[in-house]
């Protein structure tokens, strides 16, 4: 195993299900870095596509890993598991890296060495590549652990934009089968290990297209059952690491809300506790204002409109809005997961 800290080798870790079209692109901003200390594997979790012939058609240049369709969570694992490098990154197959993407996240790794995880920005794009715009670079620093045991989370970027010290991941993986969102799992129990960090500049580019799969944004059972995961994977992890306090589920805004929204049973009293709250996680995390007033407006909602809810959680505040001034619902597109940062 490498051990030269000022040039680690690093492991990148791509993900692949169904995404022939598309990962030739992230292959290859991986194999075009300006860092060479790198080592690729590419986990294809049971595509029935083409993307296993052009996987196979790279050699030697990658380490491949052919599976079973087993989710997310059980490509991380794979993954990791034939991974040597002492960084660990991770690149979702639709999606590509910047060229200087592993350099900087190498140096920041090396100017902080009690940093566990980074964050960085990214690039949104369109199925062709073309920019869409730059999403939010803010994301907390240091010892998230408060915001974890209070609120069930903090600002964290996407699966493509977050890197790992090894060591970090060797005591938090495998990840469990039942958890099948692998980037939740890691985001609520690495920082329990060591601070986190950010690079505000974007390094990579989010791919949003017409294939990509369904992010559940309206799967009400789905929601809810991803909000508890959480809460036990903090929960557990606080346990393992020796710490009393644990994290109070029903301080879960997004998880009240969805409750509520599940019931079909909202209140007025119900929306200002959830405005309240709202409030005061923003101010905690410090998210942007942009954020806010969407969570206010997508919690809000599920409070006190749930039919309007369920349709403004499949299209966003921009395309609702847009939406509701015409009265011409706009065609779905596939978003990924985190849109709504549930």
């Amino acid at each position: 195993m490498n051990k030269d800290t000022a040039n680690p080798l690093v492991s990148v870790i791509i993900g692949n299900y169904n995404y022939g079209s598309f990962i030739t692109e992230a292959i290859e901003s991986v194999l075009n870095q300006t860092y060479r200390n790198f080592e690729l594997i590419v986990v294809d979790d049971g595509s029935t596509d083409n993307s296993r012939e052009i996987i196979e058609s790279y050699q030697d240049k990658l380490t491949a890993i052919f599976q079973q369709n087993e989710g997310q969570s059980a490509a991380f694992n794979a993954g990791f598991a034939r991974a040597k490098g002492e960084i660990i990154c991770f690149l979702d197959s639709d999606d590509y890296y910047y060229q200087e993407k592993l350099a900087k996240v190498v140096a920041a790794f090396n100017q902080n060495p009690v940093v566990v995880q980074i964050s960085h920005g990214r690039t949104t794009v369109d199925v062709e590549g073309g920019i869409i715009g730059r999403d939010p670079t803010y994301f907390n620093q240091g010892d998230v652990k408060p915001l974890l045991l209070k609120w069930g989370r903090y600002a964290w970027a996407v699966t493509s934009a977050l890197s790992y010290r090894r060591w970090v991941l060797e005591k938090v993986l495998p990840i469990p089968k039942q958890i099948r969102a692998g980037d939740t799992y890691l985001t609520a129990t690495v920082p329990f290990y060591g601070e986190v960090s950010r690079i505000e500049q974007p390094l990579m580019y989010y791919r949003k297209h017409g294939n990509n799969m369904q992010a559940n944004s309206n799967n009400i059972s789905y929601l809810i059952k991803q909000r508890e995961d959480t809460a036990n994977c903090i929960n557990d992890t606080a346990s393992n690491v020796g710490i009393t306090q644990r994290f109070d589920i029903e301080r879960d805004i997004d998880y009240r809300s969805l409750k509520i929204l599940q019931s079909d049973r909202g209140s007025f009293t119900q929306t200002l506790k959830i405005i309240w709250m709202t409030l005061q996680e923003s101010r905690a995390i410090n998210y942007s204002s942009k954020d806010t007033l969407e969570r206010l407006v997508r919690r809000g909602m599920c409070a006190l409109f749930p039919n309007e809810a369920k349709i403004y959680m499949s299209l966003g505040l921009r395309r609702y809005s847009r939406f509701k001034l015409t009265g011409k619902k706009p065609q779905l597109i596939g978003k990924k997961s985190k849109k709504f940062k549930f």
